[in-house]
């Protein structure tokens, strides 16, 4: 058989993604109540040894600004991040994970290391994909 087009492979790439965005959002919904947004901006942070402002948390994420503000508020009513005035600019605000978001994002990301792994061993598009 030809080499797939790249719009063949495309296809494969959408549909493979699709399927592992409906995989893990459903299963950090169930397990943890987080969503797949919250799951990215999480990372971010998690990344982070000190403050950061949600601007910057959306130019690292496919979150739009006013997406980063609502999940932002959401994990802050939740107490997994913890939100200050910036320093010198009191109309912006930094964030940080709290301990107890560190400690979900760590147990979340092993989940969804594991439903990547299935999923991978399940799907051969996604197995060539990932590798």
């Amino acid at each position: 058989m030809a080499n797939p087009s790249l719009s063949d492979r495309w296809l494969s790439l959408v549909r493979v993604g699709a399927l592992m965005n409906q995989r893990i959002e459903r299963t950090l919904s169930e397990k943890y109540d987080l969503c797949v947004s919250a799951y990215e901006i999480m990372e971010v942070l998690s990344h982070e040894p000190d403050w950061i402002r949600p601007g910057e948390v959306s130019t690292r994420t496919s979150r739009s600004q006013p997406q980063v503000s609502r999940l932002v508020t959401q994990m802050v009513d939740a107490g997994y991040v913890t939100r200050e005035p910036s320093p010198g600019d009191g109309r912006s605000s930094q964030i940080r994970l709290t301990p107890s978001g560190h400690k979900i994002f760590s147990d979340a990301a092993a989940t969804v290391e594991d439903v990547l792994g299935r999923i991978s061993e399940e799907n051969a598009d996604a197995r060539t994909l990932m590798g």
